[in-house]
């Protein structure tokens, strides 16, 4: 029989699932969609996202709220596995060919910990500090304790950039990647690798739970996927959260002592974080839209050429992108390619980029975070624009710097008026450096 165990499945998928021979009405537990206004698959319960029509002289209603999942109604049944499963002994085998520092290790037993007396923490972490090892150790426990591991990230661009590694690093387990144009959502695994939304496939199936970036839009805007990840986990489940700027709501928590948390204010490589510089501007947006270029943006753009520097360019929309290359390509005859979340080719040029391929590389924020490419610097336009909040800009200044082999680079901030945004950026990026130099954790920059 296939491993189901913790998933839910709407009538179809069960249907085939029995056709297939893979599961029996016997291994599951059927519960009706929505019941009074409370839709048992996301547990929404405001009437405003509920729809009701009649059918047949019958009034049917159904949650508007996780329709993009499927129709789930009154009338309609929630199919919930309940077939028994078992994680093998050499399942939570680490391939461990790093060594983590001193930082990475405080993370590490603090997650066990937390995972020992399943209670729910965070580990703030500095970019660059190495998050992703900081787990493995944790996930390993989790395993060998025979608990099924669930590592979630609100975006999918960071999902596909994460489940190579995390294969790499657990060669005896069966890793599975959800996202939306994932093959493998019939499956299920020793460790799923998800978005957030993908877990409304789960029922109490995960005993161990990382939520990755968790003050990333959309996880911190949508109170549905913090539900859908509360529903996924058993109710003895340990959690990590793990981030690099937590949301104000986490800091008061961890402030009162209400969240247990590890602080990580340094890299792995223990080099100072990349103070950003704040250049004046004119206006980037009217400048690009008549295919002109700021004489400030040319003039840093021409040192880099000159410098054989590479760097990432942040533009704040997709609009304001296609102008930018389009006024390159004219004024300073440079063609450089544009990654944008609609972008079909986005994840080819991505990995070009990484490769060492061009100088530049146009981009909104979906590389604002999760990615790691050595020996850049990057340079945000428009730098006052709302898209742009306090943790955006941190997480950007967080792309430079980031290789032991080159641990600083320059981050500049190309404005038309400084916002308050911009000024905490500047700020919680000092603090850090601050803070890690009290703990004596900084190495001296040999220029």
């Amino acid at each position: 029989m296939k491993d189901t165990y913790g998933r839910e499945f709407l009538k179809t998928e069960f249907l085939q699932l029995m056709k297939q021979g893979l599961l029996s009405s016997s291994e599951v537990a059927t519960i009706n969609g929505v019941v009074d206004f409370v839709c048992n698959r996301c547990l929404n319960n405001d009437v405003d996202y509920f729809a009701t029509f009649k059918y047949k002289e019958k009034n049917i209603t159904y949650c508007r709220r996780c329709l993009d999942f499927g129709i789930i109604s009154s009338e309609t049944k929630l199919y919930r596995s309940s077939s028994n499963h078992q994680i093998l002994p050499n399942i939570g085998t680490l391939n461990k060919d790093f060594q983590l520092s001193s930082l990475q290790e405080r993370a590490s037993n603090f997650s066990k910990d937390i995972l020992k007396q399943k209670k729910t923490g965070i580990i703030w972490a500095v970019c660059g500090a190495g998050k992703t090892e900081m787990m493995f150790e944790s996930i390993a426990l989790a395993l060998t304790l025979g608990k099924r591991v669930c590592w979630a990230i609100p975006r999918s661009d960071v999902v596909i950039e994460l489940a190579p590694r995390i294969k790499e690093a657990f060669p005896n387990a069966k890793i599975v990647t959800l996202h939306g144009n994932s093959d493998e959502k019939a499956d299920y695994g020793d460790i799923v690798v998800t978005t957030v939304h993908q877990m409304i496939r789960f029922y109490a199936a995960f005993a161990f739970l990382i939520i990755d970036e968790v003050d990333a839009f959309p996880y911190t805007f949508d109170e549905m996927l913090m539900r859908i990840a509360k529903r996924a986990c058993t109710p003895d489940s340990a959690t990590i959260y793990l981030s690099a700027t937590p949301t104000k709501n986490d800091k008061i928590k961890i402030k009162n002592g209400r969240l247990a948390s590890c602080i990580i204010p340094a890299r792995y490589h223990l080099f100072p974080l990349d103070i950003p510089k704040f250049k004046w501007s004119s206006n980037f947006f009217k400048q690009v839209t008549v295919n002109k270029i700021p004489e400030q943006v040319k003039v840093w753009l021409a040192r880099k050429i000159k410098e054989g520097r590479r760097a990432l360019l942040f533009v704040p929309t997709i609009d304001s992108g296609l102008k930018f290359q389009t006024a390159l390509e004219r004024r300073m005859k440079i063609a450089v390619p544009f990654v944008y979340s609609s972008n079909p080719d986005r994840f080819d040029k991505v990995n070009r980029f990484k490769q060492g391929e061009g100088q530049f590389l146009i981009t909104t924020m979906i590389l604002e975070r999760g990615v790691t490419i050595a020996n850049i610097d990057v340079a945000i336009f428009c730098a006052e624009h709302d898209v742009y909040d306090e943790s955006a800009l941190v997480q950007i200044s967080g792309r430079v710097g980031r290789s032991p082999e080159w641990p600083t680079g320059e981050i500049v901030f190309f404005h038309h008026g400084i916002t308050k945004a911009m000024e905490d950026a500047k700020s919680q990026i000092i603090n850090m450096n601050k803070l890690a130099k009290e703990q004596g954790l900084l190495k001296e920059l040999s220029l």
